[in-house]
């Protein structure tokens, strides 16, 4: 990959006719290139990101996209700086380019230790701002966006990191989504969120508890199996109990437990009926909250 650009200078204090300069940057396509590139040249990458010209950006977020991929690049992306140049990436105003970078985070936000740098340096706020855009053609963005706030939930510390930078509320908007695709990661990070007490009580104050119970109650196999993980988590608390039950919970996860072809979401279904105290929860004794997943 090489990545051009090129600038009009005017020497100061001469009439010297404007010069055209063209700066350059390549990457090598061998297993150091991009974290070299990244060490040597990561000031004018981020000039790059930060530019109006599209098809710079297009360039710099599609490397990082697939480059993130590979799991042994994903601790050198993050160390060598490359969530500053994701951070312009974001902020794009074209969508192909925030989806790209959205692309990266999830990519990224899969290894443990990335979890925890990714946080630091400003990777929740980046997310959180993705899956709030509004506009056409930004179902991809929001799906990628939401999948690697359900990987940076599983840390404990960022549960509360992602409720503090308003991410609870958008979520539960694309949980309604009528893309599915959207919908099963939104639940997911929403389900990893529950975990936590304070989110738990958050998700349902704000009214997640509806499309969620929507998503259990779909013939769609990997919405049933987010959806039951969630209603798991967030059946612990005794209010959100009540609501769950007030919104036809019972009956929805009941349908769950009798034809879901999937053992792992009949599992949880039945979990959550146990915290809801029901008859067909009462042979499931490891009752309470599931680990998280990642995407």
């Amino acid at each position: 990959l090489i990545l051009s650009n090129t600038q009009d200078s005017q020497t100061m204090g001469s009439s010297e006719s404007k010069r055209e300069e063209e700066d350059v940057v390549e990457i090598e396509e061998d297993e150091e290139g991009l974290t070299d590139t990244l060490r040597t040249h990561l000031t004018r990458l981020i000039a790059y990101a930060e530019s109006a010209d599209v098809t710079l950006q297009q360039e710099v977020a599609e490397k990082l996209a697939n480059e993130a991929v590979k799991p042994e690049r994903q601790r050198q992306i993050v160390e060598v700086g490359g969530l500053k140049l994701l951070l312009p990436l974001t902020e794009s105003s074209d969508t192909e380019v925030q989806r790209l970078a959205a692309h990266a985070l999830a990519n990224l936000s899969v290894n443990a230790e990335n979890q925890i740098l990714m946080a630091a340096e400003g990777g929740i706020e980046m997310l959180v701002h993705l899956v709030k855009i509004e506009g056409e053609n930004c179902e991809a963005v929001h799906r990628q966006a939401s999948k690697a706030l359900a990987n940076l939930g599983v840390n404990s510390e960022n549960k509360m990191r992602i409720s503090q930078a308003g991410g609870i509320a958008p979520l539960i908007e694309l949980a309604k989504s009528r893309n599915m695709t959207v919908s099963v990661e939104a639940i997911a990070a929403l389900a990893n969120l529950a975990v936590n007490d304070s989110n738990e009580r958050e998700i349902a104050e704000r009214g997640g508890l509806a499309p969620i119970l929507d998503g259990a109650n779909t013939d769609h196999l990997d919405l049933q199996s987010q959806a039951a993980r969630a209603l798991r988590n967030l059946s612990v608390n005794e209010d959100n109990k009540k609501i769950i039950i007030t919104l036809g919970g019972v009956n929805i996860l009941k349908k769950l437990c009798r034809n879901c072809p999937n053992d792992r979401v009949r599992t949880q279904a039945a979990r959550a009926l146990a915290n809801l105290g029901t008859d067909e929860g009462e042979d499931t004794h490891n009752e309470g909250k599931y680990e998280e997943e990642k995407g």
